[in-house]
């Protein structure tokens, strides 16, 4: 999962609510997600090189 950052996190044509509703909006999908027995592994805040790396480590 991607937790909302607050540092990167603009509202545009595709992001249209508030940073407030994209906390609500993780917080429950973590909730339905844990409660469906899903492995959560969560996304570091980190620059875009450091991200892809992470992401390529968890699917190999």
């Amino acid at each position: 999962m991607t937790p909302p950052w607050p540092e990167i996190f603009i509202r545009d044509a595709e992001r249209q609510h508030r940073f407030e509703d994209a906390l609500e909006e993780y917080d429950r999908l973590y909730v339905a997600y844990s409660a469906l027995v899903y492995e959560i592994i969560i996304l570091p805040m980190a620059d875009v090189s450091a991200r892809a790396d992470f992401v390529l480590k968890h699917l190999g």
